[in-house]
């Protein structure tokens, strides 16, 4: 029996379970034509929402990765083998410790399955969190369009300098005017700016061309949904599963270190190739200087703990900054409107003075100049109350769906690690 006969079936059984390289080329202009190709249309949330989910980079990042830690709970198994040339025998050893694995649950390849199995949860979490704050985004943009969709910019169309040419206007009240008719103009443009840069945002987080068409179905009105803002909430925050993940994951890491520190052997038969007896061999492993990495380890899942209460902090004060500036938003939307209201109504006092009135140029153009200032301020308090209401839900855990977190470990389990 040949050396080459008794190797080539340990080796036909490792190759059998290789992965084989396949070329998969990227460069700006296929992601660029990929992109390109994506069709826009008109979305309502769910169904922008289902195009963030498949198209959206930073989601199919973390999809990739949770694929990868769930390929990665595949823990080696390392068969040691010798050729001794001179006594014409071969040696096939393996540590039998690790041969038993998870279920005794001892030994360095156990605490790697220990390890492998807490990064796939992080993995799942840290997919969960981007998925929770991407939904939160998206309704963002949502309900910001539909705030800018209420707006219309007051009518000041009069022509000041025939009323100045007729005497009914003095030159401050004609100047007063077209500086309120250019303030409309400017109004108008950033009323257009405000809901081109907010699909510019809503493009980006739906994966789609600059240029693609973006139509959007107004919002429900019960969107985003409050939550009723009970303390105990916070802990179903998926950030906060995220950092109880990170804490395990270092955790799991200061296991491995500990389990690396101690002897280890491997046992196996010594095959003659010359038909003598079969016989037993045995090797010894001793690691030394493995306590720096174990300590290492334990500082690491000190500071892990410590990230964990600093993200539970971080989570009431969002919750309570949040709730505040909700309050604020409103209290300011409200006020803003009514002030809004008020001018619009003298504006239009004032313009049915102009038709009985000879003197009544220089109150429209107060007036206008004030509608124009109430217009501005009433915009950015009802963009900031469209904000803040969003970000209070998702300080508070919306949305938290168990279908995010399902999904997640679906993905995650698409690769199929083995044991």
């Amino acid at each position: 029996m040949s050396v080459r006969s008794s190797i080539l079936p340990v080796l036909a059984t490792a190759l059998g379970a290789c992965v084989s390289y396949t070329e998969d080329p990227a460069d700006p202009a296929r992601a660029a034509a990929e992109v390109a190709a994506r069709a826009g249309g008109r979305f309502d949330v769910d169904a922008a929402l289902r195009q963030a989910f498949a198209c959206n980079p930073e989601l199919r990042v973390r999809e990739a990765e949770a694929r990868a830690a769930g390929a990665e709970t595949t823990v080696p198994l390392t068969l040691s083998g010798e050729v001794r040339g001179r006594n014409d025998a071969v040696g096939l050893m393996v540590d039998p410790v690790a041969l038993l694995g998870p279920p005794v649950g001892l030994g360095p390849r156990a605490a790697a399955f220990d390890s492998a199995d807490a990064r796939l949860v992080e993995a799942v979490a840290q997919l969960a969190t981007d998925r929770w704050r991407t939904v939160a985004a998206v309704v963002e943009c949502f309900a910001v369009d539909a705030a800018l969709a209420g707006f219309e910019i007051p009518d000041l169309g009069l022509d000041a300098s025939a009323f100045a040419a007729a005497g009914l206007a003095s030159e401050l009240a004609r100047v007063d005017l077209e500086a309120a008719q250019a303030r409309a103009r400017s109004e108008a443009v950033e009323l257009d700016r405000a809901r081109r840069d907010n699909l510019a945002e809503l493009r980006r987080l739906l994966g789609l061309d600059r240029v693609a068409e973006l139509d959007l179905v107004p919002l429900d009105e019960s969107w985003p949904i409050q939550p009723p803002g009970r303390p105990g909430a916070l802990l179903d925050r998926p950030d906060l599963r995220l950092a109880t993940a990170r804490f395990e994951v270092a955790d799991a890491r200061f296991h491995e270190a500990v389990a690396a520190q101690y002897p280890s052997f491997e046992i196996g038969p010594n095959v003659s190739l010359r038909g003598d007896p079969l016989d037993a061999m045995a090797t010894l492993r001793i690691p030394l200087f493995m306590d720096g990495p174990a300590l290492g380890a334990r500082a690491r899942r000190e500071a892990a703990r410590e990230q964990l209460l600093g993200a539970f902090l971080d989570a009431q004060r969002e919750a309570t900054l949040a709730d505040q500036r909700l309050d604020a938003a409103e209290a300011a939307a409200a006020a803003t409107d009514a002030a809004l209201r008020a001018s619009v109504r003298a504006l239009t006092a004032a313009r049915i003075g102009l038709e009985v009135e000879p003197d009544a140029f220089e109150p429209f153009a107060r007036a206008a100049q004030r509608v124009l200032a109430d217009f501005a301020q009433h915009r950015r308090a009802a963009v900031e109350r469209a904000r803040a209401a969003v970000r209070r839900a998702q300080a508070w855990g919306w949305p938290a769906p168990p279908e995010i977190e399902a999904s997640a470990t679906r993905i995650a389990h698409r690769a199929g690690g083995r044991r």
